[in-house]
């Protein structure tokens, strides 16, 4: 079943719950601040009424998460792992299986044998759950997610409200995207009410920025180059190597560059340490960037999305450069 509105969801996901005491909760391999925030706010919802959640990443946590209550109890899942023992598995800010990465490939036989819940709002997202909520206008998964909880009539603690928060801020970079709307505006104003820590979430994740962070995008951007509206730059291994900088120091070149003026189209590749290229797309809001990553598995929101490539930095610029130049009209 797939609900696109929160209020008619809520019964279904009620009794869904109802059903379950060991829930796993999983999100996107590299996951941001919405990923995150949604799943720290489950986690708490859920403790609130009695259940045992299991929130596994399957890769590292952005830096600025770690200032987040009960982020000690989210597990990385390593290659090989247990999967851990639940009645149901809940899948948050996520389109598909494949997107939570290793567990989906060491466990996809007895993931799909057990009930899946799905809260997400990518365009991307076909409803692969047994019971969804996908709302594609939807800001952030963060601010669907805290409307079903209240649309469900549950507690919503200051500490699942600032997970929340964080989500929905950090995925409308501050209420700057042109998704934001009077609801988006609405349902924050309701997170603070709640009880959310806007200064925690600020100082997290505005001025905390490491300065191997900086240093690596001074180098990534003094490199960058333009086409008309057509914005691209790197990020190699040596330079992360160079700057000392963690793997998701990368995002902070990506948010410079859509800022630029006159951009229409911007992209970073960066290489992974197993040689293969993360292409991050940013977009005006005329162009489509999510349909563009689907041509290569990967997907997205219309103006700001992603795909893994399994080639090197030159032969990936090859590739994506031609398309974007196409979308643009150069």
């Amino acid at each position: 079943m797939i609900y696109t509105d929160p209020v008619a969801a809520a019964p279904a996901f009620t009794q869904q719950l109802a059903q379950a005491q060991r829930i796993l909760l999983l999100t996107h391999i590299n996951p941001d601040g919405d990923a995150i925030g949604s799943l720290l706010g489950a986690y708490h919802v859920l403790q609130a009424i009695g259940k045992e959640p299991i929130p596994v990443a399957a890769s590292t946590l952005p830096q600025y998460s770690a200032a987040l209550a009960g982020i000690e109890h989210v597990t990385i899942y390593r290659a090989g792992d247990a999967l851990p023992d639940a009645d149901l598995i809940w899948m948050l800010d996520t389109a598909s299986l494949e997107r939570v990465g290793q567990i989906y490939r060491d466990h996809g036989p007895a993931m799909t044998s057990r009930p899946l819940m799905i809260v997400d709002h990518h365009v991307t997202n076909d409803g692969g759950g047994n019971l969804n909520l996908i709302q594609p206008a939807a800001a952030s998964c963060a601010d669907l997610l805290f409307r079903l909880f209240r649309a469900m009539e549950l507690p919503i603690s200051p500490a699942a409200a600032t997970c929340m928060l964080l989500g929905t801020t950090t995925d409308t970079q501050s209420f700057q995207t042109s998704v934001t709307t009077p609801q988006t505006l609405r349902t924050a104003a309701d997170m603070l009410d709640a009880g959310a820590d806007q200064r925690l979430v600020v100082n997290a994740v505005y001025f905390s920025v490491p300065v191997e962070t900086v240093q690596l995008s001074g180098i990534a951007l003094g490199l960058l180059r333009r086409e008309g509206g057509l914005l691209w730059a790197r990020v190699s291994q040596d330079m992360l190597a160079a700057t000392g900088a963690a793997d998701e120091a990368a995002d902070d070149a990506v948010t410079r560059m859509q800022r630029v003026v006159g951009m229409r189209v911007s992209v970073l590749f960066k290489e992974r340490a197993d040689g293969t290229v993360k292409v991050s797309l940013r977009s005006a809001p005329e162009i489509n960037v999510a349909t563009i990553a689907q041509t290569w598995g990967g997907g997205g929101h219309a103006q700001a999305a992603g795909a893994d490539l399994p080639l090197g930095l030159d032969a990936a610029e090859a590739l994506v450069l031609p398309l974007l130049r196409a979308a643009i009209g150069l």
